[in-house]
């Protein structure tokens, strides 16, 4: 078992975690997209008032303590002290409980005043109630996940990741479709929907996806609990995880022997190991909740300031989207919009840092074992080899994601034509922030690399200080109303990858080529989306498909990027050999001169 241990290493648990991390991301989008055309803009407003408030609290609650464990756990087995991994294992699991019921109450307790007062979306009531108890669950499975981390078995986390997203597709679509199909058999039978009478049967402008033409009022009336539904789904998706990592635990245990446990010298008492395990999860916790207080805040100005642009211009409101609103009552505006912004728009933007997050893990111990040991070349070497390839793989997906924005929502949402005008705008910008965010995030992991962890903190406050000042000056002005928010995140990304390069050069005494980092793929980036632009416009005016417009048009662009790329030398010869057969790869290129 100890080799089998030993062998789990970093590059062996970071390939499975990136590979379920992949599965997770596509099983989410199997989920969100069918899910925004069965409950339109209106209902994934209330599903993402209840995600934005559920996700800071998940975050405090589970920042430190899972880092932790995972830490001494890995540090105990390391000293052969195995009695005391298992009390970290212990005294962590009565902690992770007692934080998971203070998050549960906490989130069911501001369910009512935040619906009411700050996101004036009252139809998210029910998907807040319900999804508060999922935060047991996920202490639950931070705690399992913490402890098999800090004994190097990765597996655990994987397969509960991808077990909870799985949960979440199944249960929460399927819950959310049967709520809507009994809300409309209800009215079909009764005149009413849950109770609810209604008297007005004008159709839906656009026949409904799934259930075609069927009364506005009708599709209306069941949104809050649709959304509920749907969230449901994240909260047996919690439960089945931590099912899973409980029956795992107890029918194949942690992989310590008794051997082991006998060799052991006696643990410390539990209470001590609690006070080591808190002390050490404390800061963590600190930084996290300033991060996450100022991200919540954000989220709250934004559903609320919508609110007040409603109220100071409706018209201007509805002028500013074409005929996006038309059909939507002047109370579900503001749930409509921050639909569009969270619900579509921000999915396609978040992949982005999704991807070059992975980068920045890879990269990390092979920064710290460069850092610790004083090597200036290879340190230099990690640091600019990461900022070219996170460029590199950012820049040409943000600028092609932000021109071809409106065909590839158009594709994904069909039925929902005003979501796909309004969330193409913002798709447009928040592309843009991608990138930036696609940068900022694997120098983050430089950072905590080099032991510099609270410097990125500080670069993301100060940029989130300057998306709320943004927030507050532009998303009231009825003219600009979401758009606001758009553009708010670009800058506040800009601020943080700036001051991340200027932290990373300053504490790592490293100052990278910017023009062979940064300019050379900028150029190339832009000539990808121009490509993507010109390719599309020619095409959309032949072509009936969308689908197969944009697939041309992406294929042309990558053409066009690669040509630019090797035209530019923007790829060296050691950044080849970091790939898979790399040396090959390398010796081919460089005969044909494609490489500098």
């Amino acid at each position: 078992m100890e080799k089998q241990r030993k062998q789990h290493n970093f590059l062996h648990g970071a390939l499975i975690l990136v590979i379920s991390t992949a599965v997770v991301k596509v099983i989410g989008a199997i989920f969100k997209i069918p899910l925004g055309n069965l409950i339109g803009e209106v209902g994934m407003g209330y599903f993402s008032v209840a995600y934005d408030i559920y996700t800071p609290v998940y975050t405090i609650a589970m920042a430190g303590l899972p880092i932790a464990i995972s830490k001494l756990v890995a540090e105990a087995v390391a000293k052969e002290r195995f009695k005391d991994a298992r009390s970290y294992f212990r005294v962590a699991k009565k902690a992770f409980f007692i934080t998971g019921f203070i998050g549960f109450m906490l989130i069911a307790l501001v369910a009512y005043p935040y619906t009411l007062w700050i996101s004036k979306s009252f139809g998210a009531l029910y998907s807040i109630l319900v999804v508060a108890p999922s935060m047991l669950f996920c202490c639950v499975m931070a705690c399992y996940r913490g402890y098999y981390e800090g004994l190097r078995n990765m597996n655990p986390t994987a397969v509960s990741q991808i077990l909870e997203a799985a949960g979440k597709l199944v249960f929460g679509f399927g819950i959310a479709f049967l709520i809507v199909w009994a809300g409309i058999q209800d009215f079909q039978q009764t005149g009413t929907v849950f109770g609810e009478v209604i008297t007005d049967v004008t159709p839906m402008s656009t026949p409904h996806p799934f259930f075609g033409s069927i009364p506005q009022a009708v599709f209306n009336a069941t949104l809050p609990y649709a959304a509920a539904g749907a969230i449901g789904g994240v909260t047996l998706g919690t439960l089945i995880g931590a099912i899973f990592l409980i029956l795992r635990h107890k029918i194949c245990g942690d992989g310590i022997t008794q051997m082991e446990l006998e060799a052991s010298p006696a643990p410390q008492p539990d209470r001590k190991n609690l006070k080591v395990l808190l002390v050490f999860a404390l800061p963590v916790v600190l930084g996290t909740l300033a991060q996450t207080a100022a991200g919540f805040v954000d989220v709250v100005m934004v559903q609320w300031e919508l609110g007040q642009s409603v109220s100071l211009g409706e018209e201007a409101v509805r002028a500013s989207h074409g005929t996006a609103l038309a059909s939507t009552a002047a109370s579900e505006v503001p749930a409509y919009l921050y639909g569009c912004y969270r619900g579509f728009a921000y999915s396609f933007y978040n992949l982005i840092p999704t991807i070059t997050s992975m980068i920045g893990i890879s990269v990390l111990p092979n920064l710290a074992t460069a850092w610790a040991k004083n090597d200036e070349k290879m340190v230099k070497f990690n640091i600019e080899a990461v900022i070219r390839v996170v460029s590199i793989i950012a820049i040409p997906a943000g600028l092609g994601i932000s021109v071809l924005s409106e065909p590839i929502l158009s594709i994904f949402y069909p039925n929902n034509p005003g979501g796909v005008l309004v969330s193409s705008k913002l798709l447009r910008w928040l592309a843009v922030s991608g990138i930036l965010a696609g940068i900022s995030m694997p120098i983050t992991s430089m950072l905590q690399a080099i032991g510099k962890q609270k410097v990125p903190i500080k670069n993301i406050l100060i940029g989130m200080g300057v998306k709320i000042v943004m927030n507050l000056c532009l998303i009231m002005v009825p003219q600009i109303n979401i758009m606001g928010a758009a553009y708010s995140t670009v800058a506040c990304y800009a601020v943080i990858v700036v001051l991340n390069i200027i932290s990373l050069a300053r504490h790592s005494k490293v100052m990278p080529n910017l023009w062979s980092t940064l300019g050379k793929p900028v150029i190339s980036g832009v000539l990808c989306g121009v490509a993507a632009w010109v390719c599309y416009g020619l095409l959309n005016r032949v072509m009936a498909h969308t689908i197969l417009a944009v697939a041309v048009a992406v294929v042309a662009a990558a053409i066009v990027y690669l040509i630019a790329l090797f035209c530019l030398r923007t790829i060296s010869k050691e950044d080849v050999k970091l790939l898979p057969k790399g040396e090959k790869i390398a010796k081919v290129l460089a005969k044909f001169r494609l490489i500098g």
